[in-house]
């Protein structure tokens, strides 16, 4: 329960599921017992039995396990760096990891990579689905390997039409598995916690509001949105720009920030509870992604109205319609720049953007939930 967008769409299902019909376990893992890392644990519906389910312990017999278990992992690593972290890590520890003593109904691995390698080997269930909400191919995921893994399913969801399109392309093998359930966003929900105030993002006059929102991780591509940000410095605008989100390239972004001399340009505000007031004062929502299953925040970001410049991993094209509803820019610092400035030089569009998308109306929480409960209640 990091901070991602599945885990956040997940957040978002659990209290939607019916209570009624199903008692749910969710079971949290993590390699560690690291309570830092379950960031969306305090928001999981109270209809939920939560199993922390974490590889070790704190007992000094666990701390062994653990000692053991990096001794194995780090030369593996270093061998088979093409290879990606959740493979690499399964071929290490998967004896680590014990069969759970519980039969199932259904049983659900939530996202791609360790969840569904233990599903598909350590679980009991009358029917086992895996969602896959990442472009597992650009992630680096060996799907050869993986097959092995997802023959055991009886459903394979991916998170946008698109990625189900080159699932069904690279991967012909899931046909008869695949189907698409889009990440369930509540767009009330969010409009309601969009209104509670910001502290460290104050609004100045003649200041443009960017605001980029995900993990500082080298997926989101944010060294290009810092590159960005220096052109739109040299082009003489006046602006801040601020991520909200914390991860793994945070140094390596804070010195682009100071190497390219940022540091009053750009800000790193780190992770937040609620994201979305810094999404609603914001002028300009910019993602920089080189590749995503869904683009979760991107949806977020139309629910609040605002105006939205996105670079062309492949799946924005199921949410964004350029110049319509936000305007897609090429992989470079130039072309997301560009983007940027035509918005700020172009009233006329922006104000067509922002209509357009105060026209829209997300039904996930509906239409995505009911495709959910078909799908877990098609025996």
């Amino acid at each position: 329960m990091g901070c991602g967008g599945a885990e956040k769409s997940l957040i978002s299902l659990l209290p939607l599921i019916d209570a009624s019909r199903y008692d749910i376990d969710l079971i949290i893992m993590d390699p560690e017992h690291d309570k830092e890392v379950g960031v969306f644990e305090k928001y999981i519906a109270k209809t939920v039995n939560v199993i922390d389910f974490r590889l070790f312990g704190t007992s000094l017999i666990e701390k062994f396990r653990k000692f053991c278990y990096y001794a194995r992992l780090s030369p593996q690593l270093r061998l088979n760096q093409h290879r990606h972290g959740a493979e690499v890590h399964w071929r290490s520890a998967h004896f680590d990891y014990k069969i759970l003593d519980k039969d199932y109904d259904v049983a659900i691995a939530y996202q791609q990579g360790v969840p569904t390698f233990f599903l598909a080997t350590k679980v009991h269930a009358k029917k086992k689905i895996a969602w896959i909400n990442v472009d597992v191919y650009e992630a680096g995921y060996d799907m050869e390997y993986c097959r092995k893994f997802y023959d055991r399913m009886d459903h394979i969801v991916a998170v946008s039409d698109k990625l189900q399109n080159k699932l069904l392309e690279r991967s012909p093998w899931m046909k008869d598995k695949l189907v698409t359930i889009y990440d369930i966003v509540n767009q009330d929900v969010i409009r309601l916690m969009s209104d509670e105030p910001v502290r460290d993002m104050l609004r100045q006059d003649g200041v443009v509001s960017i605001v980029t929102t995900g993990r500082l991780v080298p997926q989101k591509n944010y060294l290009l949105a810092v590159e960005a940000a220096r052109i739109l410095k040299n082009n003489q605008i006046n602006f801040k720009w601020f991520f909200v989100g914390e991860g793994s390239d945070r140094n390596k972004i804070e010195r682009s920030i100071s190497d390219l001399d940022l540091v009053d340009d750009v800000k790193l505000l780190g992770f937040k509870d609620n994201p979305y007031p810094y999404m609603a004062n914001a002028d300009i929502y910019v993602q920089t992604s080189s590749f995503e299953g869904f683009g979760l925040t991107v949806a977020e970001a139309k629910i609040l109205h605002c105006p939205i410049v996105s670079t062309n991993f492949d799946v924005v094209y199921d949410q964004i319609i350029d110049h319509q509803n936000g305007l897609i820019a090429e992989m470079t610092p130039e072309s997301v720049a560009s983007k940027i400035l035509e918005l700020l030089q172009n009233e006329e569009l922006r104000c067509n953007i922002v209509s357009n998308l105060e026209q829209e109306t997300n039904t996930t929480s509906i239409t995505e939930v009911e495709k959910f409960h078909a799908l877990i209640g098609n025996e």
